[in-house]
């Protein structure tokens, strides 16, 4: 059963791998967040506290490139994976 989830939790689990974004600052559902400093190793770990926090396993076969480009994405990717 596929589930919406919640952006503010998602942000919850994203804010502290953007080595860039202050604690004051907002973060848009659309917001680059390469350009807040995720990068290709830092999404590693992201990867792991969202399953960690959502209790599911993203798919290798599911992960584009753009699977960690936004907050909106990131929330297409867990919802694909926990259906």
């Amino acid at each position: 059963m596929q589930t919406t989830l919640d952006l503010t939790d998602i942000e919850g689990v994203v804010r502290p791998h953007l080595r860039l974004l202050s604690v004051d600052d907002t973060l848009s559902p659309e917001q680059s967040l390469g350009e807040m400093g995720l990068d290709s190793m830092a999404s590693i770990d992201l990867m792991l506290d969202l399953e960690e926090k959502f209790g599911i396993v993203i798919q290798d076969d599911l992960i584009t490139e753009n699977s960690f480009s936004n907050l909106e994405e990131i929330r297409k990717l867990l919802e694909a994976s926990s259906a």
